[in-house]
């Protein structure tokens, strides 16, 4: 099977006037299908907020952590400050917000691991690993397929077990009610450790009392999933 070459895998996004081509590492894939019509979206590395070509004090003062997705049409972008903030996520189509957008995405071929103690060889022999999880909506109406490079895995050689933990990735919400599909994805963490189901920690909004609220990893959900870890070949 093929999966994404993650070291190579890029999205770019010209601003208007062509004053910056940003190249961003894709970080994962998520194939929604819904309605009878598939579409990807690529989660972006994250970066923290500058001046872009300032002669010095690169950094803003005031700075946050800079992230999104891209589809062919539509796009978000995550600003994730100290404390949680109305608009810290923007949405829409690109169209509407960049000169244009640009995907380079390489492909390479990759071989599922049957079972876990394939997973904890493959984890010891320091392999790179690419996971995938399955998932769909309470109704089955949607569908979705999201992969990833396997940052972090846990591997046990004695009772032969293993556990998927990584991200961040584009998790889509099938329960949010909203006009384009990129309004249900939100950036989360995957952890797995069988075949038949993934949990997942999106972040949210998180009220802490007395007024204060933060952006922050917070949402834990388990669902049934098809998982899968896949070893690059």
């Amino acid at each position: 099977m093929q999966v994404l070459d993650y070291n190579r895998s890029f999205l770019t996004f010209v601003t208007r006037g062509r004053g910056n081509n940003a190249r961003l590492q894709v970080e994962s894939e998520c194939v929604v299908s819904a309605g009878g019509r598939a579409c990807a979206y690529y989660f972006f590395a994250s970066c923290k907020s500058e001046d872009t070509f300032a002669p010095r004090n690169l950094f803003y003062k005031e700075n946050y952590d800079f992230c999104g997705i891209f589809s062919e049409e539509e796009y978000a972008l995550f600003r994730t400050r100290s404390i949680h903030h109305v608009g810290w996520k923007e949405q829409g189509l690109w169209k509407d917000r960049f000169a244009a957008v640009h995907q380079h995405l390489i492909r390479v071929e990759g071989r599922e691991l049957s079972t876990p103690e394939e997973v904890v060889r493959a984890s010891l022999d320091n392999t790179p690993m690419v996971g995938r999880v399955e998932i769909e909506s309470g109704d089955g109406s949607a569908k979705a397929r999201l992969e990833f490079p396997i940052k972090t895995m846990n591997a046990n050689d004695i009772e032969m077990k293993y556990q998927v933990d990584t991200g961040p990735l584009a998790f889509p919400d099938f329960a949010v009610q909203a006009q384009r599909q990129i309004e249900r994805i939100s950036p989360a963490y995957v952890a797995y450790n069988a075949p038949h189901f993934a949990e997942f920690v999106i972040q949210q909004r998180l009220p802490l009392g007395q007024g204060a609220e933060v952006t922050h990893y917070a949402g834990i959900v388990e669902m049934p999933a098809r998982t899968r870890v896949i070893a690059l070949v």
